[in-house]
C-alpha cells in the first residue's frame, strides 16, 4: 500500500473539515460561541418579583396570589422569548446548513469533474462526504428542507462518484505491486 497518499488524503481531509465549519462562522457569525444558547434576561422572574421572608413579613392572600401571578406570567414572557429566540436561531443555523451542504456539494463535483491526483481527489471525497455528515447533525434541528434536498443530491453525487471512479478511486497499489499483480 502507498502509505504517502493515505497521508496525503489524511491531511486533506483533517483541513478540509475545520475549514468548512469555520468558514460558516465566519460568514455567518450570529448564534455562535457565547451566543449559540438563550440568555435568560438579568431581570428573571425571581428577582423581579422576589418572595419576601415569610419570616419577616406577613403577606395576606392576596398578595400571596398577585406575587405568584406576576411570577407565572413573568415565566411564560421569557418562555415565549425563549421560543421566538429558537425559532429565529433554527432558521439562520437551517441557511447555514444549506450553505454549508452546497459548498460540500461543489467540491464533490469539483472533485469529480477536476484532473487532480488520486489522493487529492480522494481527500475531496471523503472532506466533503464527512463534512456534510457533521453539518448533518451539527444543524439537525433546523428541519431544512433545502438542505434535506441538498443531501439527497449529495447522497446520489456521491454513488455517481463512487461508481464513476471504481477503477482508480480505490487502487493505492505502488507500481512495484501492480507489475508483479
Amino acid at each position: 500500500m502507498n502509505w504517502t497518499k493515505l497521508l496525503y488524503v489524511l491531511i486533506i481531509v483533517l483541513l478540509y473539515i475545520p475549514m468548512t465549519f469555520l468558514g460558516a462562522n465566519v460568514f455567518f457569525p450570529n448564534y455562535t460561541g457565547t451566543d449559540s444558547y438563550y440568555r435568560m434576561p438579568y431581570d428573571d422572574c425571581y428577582m423581579k418579583y422576589p418572595t419576601p421572608d415569610l419570616m419577616t413579613k406577613n403577606l395576606t392572600e392576596a398578595e400571596r396570589q398577585t406575587l405568584t401571578e406576576n411570577q407565572r406570567r413573568c415565566q411564560e414572557d421569557n418562555m415565549a422569548k425563549e421560543k421566538q429566540w429558537q425559532e429565529e436561531k433554527n432558521a439562520y443555523e437551517g441557511n447555514k446548513y444549506v450553505v454549508v451542504t452546497i459548498f460540500n456539494l461543489i467540491v464533490l463535483l469539483f472533485a469529480l469533474y477536476v484532473t487532480l491526483l488520486d489522493s487529492v481527489i480522494m481527500g475531496l471525497f471523503l472532506g466533503s462526504i464527512a463534512a456534510t455528515f457533521g453539518a448533518t447533525i451539527r444543524y439537525f434541528d433546523t428541519h431544512s428542507k433545502i438542505g434535506f434536498v441538498i443531501v439527497v443530491v449529495t447522497f446520489f453525487t456521491m454513488i455517481y462518484f463512487i461508481n464513476k471512479k471504481k477503477d482508480t478511486f480505490v487502487d493505492w497499489r505502488t507500481k512495484d505491486e501492480k507489475k508483479k499483480k
